[in-house]
C-alpha cells in the first residue's frame, strides 16, 4: 500500500492581518494630522504653488500640527516668514513660537539670528561655489565675512536661501539642482510644487472632506515682498 499522508492545514497567523492593518490606520494618521495645517494653507487663499510649497515644508520639519497652524496664522507673511521660522527653530531647538514672538516684535531675520547665536552657515548649506543670483550675493559676503562677527544680509535673502534649504533637504538633491532650474525661470516653489502636486489636492482636504472654496482671494503673500521691517533692504 501507498503511504497516503493527509496534510494538515498550516495554523492561521495574525501577521499578514496585522500588517495589512498597520498600512491602512499608517495612512488614515498621517493625512489626519496633516489635514489641520493643509486646511489652514486653504483658508490663506494662496495660489497652488505657494500653498503646496508650504505644506511640504511642514512636512519636511514635522512641527505638532497645533503649533504649526498657529504659526502659520500669526506669520506677517505665511510663505517666506514659515520656512524661515521652521529653519531657526529647528537650528537652535527653540519653539517655532519663540522664533515667530521675535519676527512679530519686527527684527530682522538678521538680528533674530544674531540674537540666538544661529551661524549663518545653516542658510549655505550645500553651496561651496558661487551660486549666482538671487544667492550669489549673500554667499560672497557670507565667505568673506569674519566668523564670529555679526552677519547682516537683507530679509529677501535670508527667506530666499531658507526656501531653496527646505527644497533640496526636502527632495534629498544639492541645491545647485534647484538654481539650476531657478535660472530656467523656475522658481523654488514651482519646482516643489510640480514634485508634490498629486499629494495636496485643492477639492479635497487630507482629512477627506470636500471643500468648496470658490475663487480664490489673493492676499498677496504668494509673491516675495517686504513687509515693513525696519532693517529690510529691498
Amino acid at each position: 500500500m501507498s503511504d497516503c499522508r493527509i496534510a494538515r492545514p498550516r495554523p492561521l497567523t495574525a501577521a499578514p492581518f496585522l500588517a495589512a492593518l498597520a498600512v491602512v490606520f499608517g495612512a488614515s494618521v498621517v493625512p489626519a494630522r496633516a489635514g489641520l495645517f493643509y486646511d489652514a494653507t486653504l483658508d490663506l487663499g494662496l495660489r497652488d504653488d505657494a500653498r503646496i510649497f508650504l505644506n511640504v515644508t511642514n512636512d519636511y520639519f514635522a512641527p505638532p500640527p497645533a503649533i504649526a497652524v498657529d504659526v502659520l496664522q500669526r506669520c506677517p507673511d505665511p510663505v517666506n516668514d514659515y520656512p524661515v521660522i521652521q529653519l531657526l527653530a529647528r537650528t537652535s531647538r527653540r519653539s517655532p513660537q519663540d522664533i515667530l514672538r521675535l519676527r512679530l516684535d519686527r527684527e530682522s531675520w538678521s538680528d533674530i539670528m544674531f540674537r540666538l547665536n544661529i551661524s549663518p552657515a545653516v542658510l549655505f548649506a550645500g553651496l561651496d561655489r558661487d551660486p549666482g543670483p538671487p544667492y550669489g550675493k549673500a554667499w560672497g559676503y557670507w565667505r568673506k565675512h569674519p566668523r564670529g562677527e555679526r552677519f547682516e544680509i537683507r530679509d529677501r535673502d535670508v527667506y530666499e536661501l531658507a526656501k531653496l534649504q527646505v527644497a533640496a533637504g526636502y527632495h534629498h538633491v544639492r541645491p545647485y539642482t534647484i538654481i539650476t532650474e531657478r535660472n530656467r525661470g523656475i522658481t523654488v516653489e514651482q519646482y516643489v510644487a510640480e514634485r508634490n502636486r498629486g499629494r495636496y489636492s485643492k477639492d479635497k482636504s487630507a482629512k477627506g472632506q470636500s471643500r468648496d472654496r470658490g475663487p480664490e482671494k489673493s492676499k498677496g503673500h504668494d509673491k516675495p515682498k517686504g513687509h515693513g521691517h525696519p532693517h529690510d533692504n529691498h
